[in-house]
């Protein structure tokens, strides 16, 4: 996890940025720092990077000397869909979060807004593009396009984190009693998450539930 670059004594909107990729987040101080100051805008500072959960839960923990104010944050990092748990710690530790990603899914844009996400931007957004979302986001507005928006309100709403657990196993060509046995529930327990599923996303078979979830990136394509 980086630190924190030095910072004057005026106030500043203070950027965090969690992704696995060192890039994003180079990129992103490289552009705060780059900036012309002017008296129109709120100056920015970063304010540190985070490429897993555990960086990130240590960013944000109550305490911190100088906490972020925003973070910009990727929904898919190296460990799973984690970024979702980021907009989260961000809105426990008082501040806000921004969806920084190239995964697009309209499902996913779903679930960061209903997280309190307050953005959701493309990665190949312009720096002064995200820059001003982040300032933005600071003063209380936010940073959803008419399409993002759009899709948050009639994309299917994401598996839970069990019902995930049991489309693993359905991809995997396990059965319902084998699928029970490795997550501590009965058969009749998976079949009743099956049938919810089937009904919440209009799929009559096991084979289109798993089609859908690698299609809206809830399960990971393989092979």
């Amino acid at each position: 996890m980086s630190t924190a670059s030095p910072m004057s004594s005026d106030p500043a909107v203070r950027v965090a940025v969690v992704d696995d990729h060192p890039a994003i987040a180079l990129a992103i101080r490289a552009a705060i720092e780059g900036e012309t100051s002017g008296a129109h805008r709120a100056r920015l500072a970063f304010a540190g990077s985070a490429r897993t959960i555990a960086e990130a839960q240590a960013l944000l923990e109550p305490g911190a000397d100088e906490p972020p104010n925003v973070v910009l944050c990727d929904i898919q990092l190296a460990t799973g869909l984690d970024g979702l748990d980021v907009i989260e710690l961000a809105r426990a530790a008082g501040a806000k979060a921004i969806v920084l990603t190239s995964f697009d899914r309209s499902s996913m844009m779903r679930a960061a807004f209903e997280r309190g996400a307050s953005g959701f931007l493309d990665k190949g957004a312009e720096p002064e593009a995200i820059l001003a979302a982040v300032r933005a986001v600071a003063g209380g507005g936010t940073a959803f396009s008419a399409s993002a928006l759009d899709a948050a309100r009639f994309a299917p709403r994401p598996p839970s984190a069990r019902e995930l657990s049991v489309l693993e196993g359905v991809r995997g060509g396990s059965t319902s009693d084998e699928i029970g046995g490795r997550l501590g529930i009965s058969s009749r327990t998976v079949d009743s998450h099956l049938r919810r599923m089937f009904d919440r996303y209009g799929v009559v078979s096991r084979t289109e539930l798993v089609v859908l979830a690698i299609d809206q990136g809830w399960l990971e394509a393989t092979g």
